[in-house]
């Protein structure tokens, strides 16, 4: 876990995530637009790509999303909190965070089962993808830094 906030990796992580983001939204609407124009306002367009107002909901979102994985991943609030109960109520917090601009912004309807088990599978999806890449980004770090300590102690 981070120990320190910095605003500019905050910044980093939001336009990250927001740049993805952007791009998935933008083949999905090729893919699926053109079929799903009138069902959400993500197809408001159509085939023709992401509106200026879902771009902008996309990007609240994110930098809320971006803020509680900084709340949860930092000792800034919570600092007597395991790992894994800091992992569960970041990704409760992302869904909770979602659901309330799925409600507001009519993102898919609220009222089709198929809208809500595609939501559930790719949040499932993109929570075991950034749980893996966390992991490995992890394992990474720790084998850089035993290999620094390593030859710090053939100095010595």
């Amino acid at each position: 876990m981070d120990k320190k906030f910095s605003v500019l990796k905050y910044l980093s992580q939001v336009f990250t995530i927001y740049g993805i983001t952007t791009g998935l939204l933008n083949i999905f609407c090729v893919l699926f637009g053109t079929s799903a124009y009138g069902l959400s306002t993500i197809f408001s367009l159509g085939n023709a790509g992401v509106g200026v107002a879902t771009s902008f909901q996309f990007l609240l979102a994110v930098s809320v999303i971006v803020g509680l994985r900084s709340i949860f991943t930092t000792d800034i609030l919570i600092k007597k909190m395991s790992i894994a109960a800091r992992i569960i109520a970041m990704f409760a917090g992302a869904f909770a965070t979602i659901l309330v601009f799925i409600f507001i912004f009519d993102w898919f309807p609220a009222d089709m089962p198929l809208a809500w088990i595609m939501f559930i599978v790719c949040f499932v999806i993109s929570c075991g993808v950034s749980t893996l890449i966390s992991v490995l980004a992890e394992k990474q770090e720790n084998l850089r830094l035993e290999e620094a300590l390593k030859r710090y102690k053939e100095e010595q």
